[in-house]
């Protein structure tokens, strides 16, 4: 009796065993199923996410190159202004020399009148001492 005890758990478990297999084996074909799938969905994702990032980076690059244009045409513009502003200075400058000039010239005048007064009452004095 023992050894068809033995006999029949011997049998029992090569019938699980097979059914496990069975089991094991129809679970791997599914999963075998999946993968490809699976597989194709993460490509996909993985795919979506560096075409956004490539797209990104072409957006950046357009917008870098958009504000480089835009800096280069600002520095043009303010080298003009200064070019501007120094051709007013320098104006301003000649303005201001035409003053000190005009002051100076005024000034040199004024000497030459009183010079001219005193050398005709210096005139006038010496006749009238020749008259006497």
């Amino acid at each position: 009796m023992e050894e068809a005890s033995i006999t029949a758990l011997v049998k029992a478990h090569k019938e699980k065993r097979e059914v496990r297999k069975q089991q094991n084996d129809k679970r791997l074909k599914e999963v075998l199923g999946v993968v490809p799938h699976v597989s194709q969905t993460l490509v996909e994702n993985v795919n979506k996410d560096v075409l956004e990032v490539f797209a990104n980076q072409h957006v950046l690059e357009s917008e870098g190159r958009e504000l480089q244009t835009q800096a280069d045409r600002f520095l043009k513009q303010s080298q003009n202004w200064l070019t501007l502003f120094d051709n007013f200075n320098s104006s301003l400058k000649e303005l201001g020399d035409m003053a000190n000039w005009a002051t100076v010239i005024e000034a040199d005048a004024r000497d030459t009148v009183r010079a001219l007064d005193e050398m005709t009452r210096a005139q006038k004095s010496i006749r009238g001492f020749e008259g006497t």
